[in-house]
């Protein structure tokens, strides 16, 4: 918004900038040739005066009508007496000659040598009205100058005015994909980047609030159809052992059944909670190795090795703590519950090469089956099973992945399952703590790296 007052306030400028320049230069050159032209009658009023003063006094005026008639002029021959000037502007009378105006005439006046008691008077008709018309012309000349700039201006703002209307009508009608093309030099592009982030994210909640009704719609179909069963079979039942062995079936069906709601219901109010991240400066060794340590005894519960691995130089990032954990848990116990034998965590640093940041780079890997490539970028997707070499158990319903990925979204950082072709290139730094033809799943977390806090 604060571009567009810009352009406003420098059209305009500009605009009465150049066009004043212009009217300056117009009134120049006229004044220019108003002097010429009074010069060239200052001219021949003084020959009037030359060739009267050899006139006798009693053919005066019948002279003064031939050279009006002659010259195609207003000459008029006038007493002194009819004007009131003080002694300067009678002595200037005699030598110069004055210029007067009234409402709608310009005149000369100039004594008459030898002829005292008269002065001559050369009139210019309509002078004064020749002024204001050349004022209103000037004036709207100005006015039209400046709003033709203005219209020039405005033309290409009002077009993607009009094509910014005609999207949101259409998003209005459902198309949920339409967004506005950037252009390079739109005077509104904070608003149409507005909009189409704004289209960006109700398209993204409309379609997850549809993916997660139809999902919660298939997925409560097994835990009802259970619960109605031994529903209907405990009502059946006589046998109180048989009737107690259905209801603690029920019983761990309505579990399941809130266990699911409780998850989807979590998911879904994600949005809201991202807008309430506490950004703190970690130092993401320490972060880690207490993530590590909490999970040690689950992973040894299943006979799985967890270690962390630790080259790291420059270890602060900028992130929401109680989040990332949760980001990082999750990594973990997944991989803790595919491998088989080793789970390792990663930490090193690397330089971007393109615009040469320094980033933390934490890469989990587990010695487990691992994920097929094709399915690499969908394991983040909600509600998404994989095939049956990576299991799931009761308590998963496919959402652990894409709360990670909408964290890690909410901090700007980047998160990617690796596949078998950049795992050499990736995994140099960490090569002699995974065995490479060993490998199951491994995911690459990038933060960057913040100055230490004071």
């Amino acid at each position: 918004m604060n571009k567009l007052i810009i352009h406003i306030v420098l059209t305009v400028t500009l605009s009465l900038f150049g066009f004043g320049w212009l009217i300056d230069e117009f009134v120049y050159y006229s004044t220019s040739q108003n002097n010429q032209q009074n010069s060239s009658e200052n001219v021949l009023l003084d020959g009037f005066i030359n060739h009267l003063n050899e006139v006798p006094n009693e053919q005066l005026k019948s002279t003064v009508a031939n050279l009006s008639q002659q010259f195609d002029t207003d000459l008029l021959l006038v007493s002194i007496d009819d004007f009131a000037f003080d002694k300067d502007i009678i002595t200037e009378l005699e030598t110069t000659g004055i210029q007067l105006a009234s409402e709608n005439e310009l005149f000369q006046l100039k004594r008459l040598a030898n002829h005292p008691e008269y002065l001559l008077k050369l009139t210019e008709f309509n002078s004064a009205e020749q002024g204001r018309e050349l004022e209103l012309f000037l004036t709207l000349l100005l006015y039209f100058g400046v709003s033709i700039a203005v219209v020039l201006w405005m033309s290409p703002l009002i077009q993607r005015l009009k094509k910014l209307t005609h999207f949101a009508n259409e998003f209005g009608k459902g198309n949920l994909s339409v967004r506005v093309k950037p252009a390079k030099y739109s005077q509104i592009n904070v608003l149409e980047n507005s909009f189409n982030k704004m289209a960006s994210q109700i398209e993204h909640l409309v379609e997850e609030n549809r993916l997660l009704a139809n999902s919660l719609s298939h997925d409560l179909r097994t835990p009802v159809a259970c619960f109605r069963f031994a529903l209907d079979a405990s009502i059946s039942e006589s046998d109180i052992d048989k009737k107690n062995g259905y209801l603690r079936r029920m019983e761990q069906d309505v579990d399941n059944i809130e266990g699911m709601l409780n998850a989807f219901l979590d998911y879904a109010s994600m949005e809201r909670k991202g807008m309430q991240l506490e950004h703190r400066a970690t130092d993401v060794h320490d972060f880690l190795e207490a993530i590590v340590n909490d999970l040690k005894p689950i992973a040894k519960n299943k006979g799985i090795s967890l270690r962390l691995n630790s080259v790291i130089s420059d270890k602060h990032s900028t992130f929401d703590n109680s989040w990332m954990y949760r980001v990082y848990v999750n990594l973990i116990t997944n991989a803790i519950s595919y491998a088989k034998s080793d789970v390792t965590v990663n930490l090193f640093n690397r330089v971007e090469q393109s615009s040469g940041h320094k980033k933390i780079i934490c890469i989990i890997c587990d010695d487990g089956p691992g994920i097929p490539e094709q399915d690499l970028k969908k394991v983040f997707e909600a509600f998404v099973r994989l095939d049956s070499s990576r299991k799931r158990n009761g308590e998963n319903f496919g959402l652990g992945l894409a709360i990670v990925q909408r964290v890690i979204d909410w901090h700007g950082f980047q998160i990617a399952f690796l596949s078998k072709g950049d795992l050499e290139l990736e995994l140099r730094e960490v090569a002699q703590h995974c065995e490479l033809e060993r490998l199951g799943a491994v995911v690459k977390l990038t933060m960057p790296v913040n100055a230490k806090p004071n």
